[in-house]
């Protein structure tokens, strides 16, 4: 019993140190976007809920809260899921995945937009993956399931070339159809898709095997 204290407290300490570091770059990273030309408080919100990083990373924020300040509820009991978490953990793994193999070269970021995006892509998604793997109690996921993951990156892929079409502004270079073209902006999101399969399919494995270890 003692034990199993001490590993929820560990566990609460980790999401509470999440939860502290999302409620500081959230903010900051729109009160950034806000300084740009141009911007109204409409647009800079567009334009800040146009990028996966900052959905995602809102949704992680909206769960730890919930995790650790949301009483007994429906909503709750929905963030408490492992199905839930691990589809979380494959979203924000699959933020800084991306950003540190294909855009970390190209971007030039100082100051506090630098400490910003390195809690997004690299400090976020490394202490979510560690609560999921040692904090939350396995469960045998169907594989299935995955075709459900899959429903929030295939709509905000849509949702982007849409609004890309209206706005001409691509938050992502791979999925820019100005400059790639349809048809290769596409193939390029059919690809991130896969990685989402693909990690989904290793994080349901891992679970799976847990389960008979635990």
């Amino acid at each position: 019993m003692e034990k199993e204290n001490t590993t929820t407290i560990k566990g609460e300490i980790l999401l509470g140190i999440i939860f502290a570091l999302e409620l500081y770059a959230l903010p900051m990273q729109f009160y950034l976007l806000l300084q740009g030309d141009g911007f109204t408080f409409f647009s800079a919100a567009v334009r800040f809920f146009s990028f996966f990083t900052i959905t995602t990373n809102c949704i992680v924020f909206i769960c730890t809260a919930m995790l650790l300040f949301g009483g007994k509820n429906a909503m709750n009991a929905f963030f408490r899921k492992c199905t839930t978490i691990t589809a979380i953990t494959v979203y924000i793994l699959i933020v800084g995945i991306v950003f540190n193999l294909l855009l970390r070269s190209i971007v030039d970021l100082q100051g506090h937009h630098s400490i910003v995006s390195e809690i997004f892509h690299v400090v976020v998604p490394i202490l979510f993956f560690f609560y999921w793997l040692f904090f939350v109690s396995p469960e045998k996921i169907s594989f299935k399931t995955i075709w459900f993951w899959l429903l929030y990156p295939i709509i905000y892929m849509i949702y982007t070339v849409f609004h890309g079409f209206i706005s001409n502004f691509y938050p992502y270079p791979f999925i820019d159809v100005t400059k790639l073209g349809l048809q290769t902006a596409l193939t390029n999101g059919v690809f991130v898709l896969i990685a989402f399969a693909v990690l989904s399919v290793i994080l349901i494995s891992i679970s799976k095997i847990r389960t008979k270890t635990v």
